[in-house]
C-alpha cells in the first residue's frame, strides 16, 4: 500500500490542494525552468511562470516508445530565439508536478517527475511553440541500417571496410577464414550471435535478489 504524506491528506480533506506543473530543459548547455503557476515556484532552483500544456503521457507494455507533446506560449518571442538560434534536438527535458497548500507552500518540498526525455521535433510561430519529447528508449524502436549476422557483412572482399591487403583471392566470410588471413581485427560479423539463440536475456536485477543475474 502506498503511504500518502500526512500534509497532503490534510489538504485533501480541506480541499485546498493546488497542483502545478514544472518544465525544464537544457539547450546548448543552458537550463531553463518554467511553471504553469501564476507565481514563481522555488525549489532548489526557481521556475518562472509560463503558459504551457501537454498531452497525455503515453505508456505501453507493447511499445516502449513513450512520448509527450508540449504546447508553450511564445507571445513574447523568447522561445523563437532559443530554438531557431540553438540546437534543441536531443536536449534533455523533465516534466514534473508539485502540490501547493492554501498558503502556496510546496507540500513535501519536492517535485514528482512525470516524464523525462529528449526533444525530438518542434515547430513554432509568433504565438506558440510545440515540442515533441520522446523517451530515451525511443532509439530502441529504430530499424538498423544493416542486419546483424554471425558472418562478415562487408559486401566486397578487400574493400575499405574489409581492409585485407594480402595475396589471397578468396574469403568465405567466416571468422575462421579471417583468422587464417590474419585479418580478424576487421571482421565485420557478430560471431557470438549463434551462442545466444534461444537463450533468455535479462537486463538489470532479479526482483528480490541483490546479485546481478548472469
Amino acid at each position: 500500500m502506498r503511504t500518502i504524506n500526512a500534509s497532503i491528506l490534510a489538504q485533501l480533506q480541506a480541499e485546498e490542494l493546488h497542483p502545478h506543473y514544472l518544465l525544464s530543459w537544457t539547450i546548448d548547455g543552458t537550463t531553463r525552468r518554467y511553471t504553469d503557476c501564476d507565481i514563481p515556484i522555488h525549489l532548489t532552483n526557481t521556475y518562472s511562470p509560463l503558459g504551457f500544456k501537454f498531452s497525455n503521457v503515453k505508456y505501453s507494455l507493447a511499445n516502449i516508445v513513450d512520448k509527450v507533446d508540449i504546447d508553450i506560449d511564445n507571445l513574447d518571442l523568447v522561445q523563437t530565439a532559443i530554438f531557431v538560434d540553438g540546437t534543441p534536438q536531443g536536449s534533455d527535458v523533465t516534466l514534473s508536478l508539485v502540490v501547493l497548500d492554501s498558503d502556496l507552500n510546496i507540500i513535501g518540498a519536492t517535485a514528482t517527475t512525470i516524464f523525462q526525455g529528449e526533444i525530438d521535433s518542434w515547430k513554432l510561430n509568433e504565438r506558440a511553440l510545440s515540442v515533441t519529447v520522446t523517451s530515451i528508449f525511443y532509439n530502441w524502436s529504430q530499424r538498423t541500417l544493416s542486419k546483424h549476422s554471425p558472418s562478415c557483412r562487408w559486401k566486397q572482399f578487400k574493400s575499405t571496410e574489409c581492409n585485407y591487403a594480402g595475396a589471397s583471392t578468396w574469403c568465405d566470410r567466416t571468422y575462421a577464414r579471417c583468422v587464417v588471413l590474419s585479418n580478424s581485427t576487421n571482421f565485420g560479423g557478430f560471431r557470438w550471435l549463434p551462442s545466444i539463440v534461444d537463450k533468455e536475456i535479462w537486463w538489470g536485477r532479479v526482483q528480490g535478489d541483490n546479485e546481478w543475474r548472469k
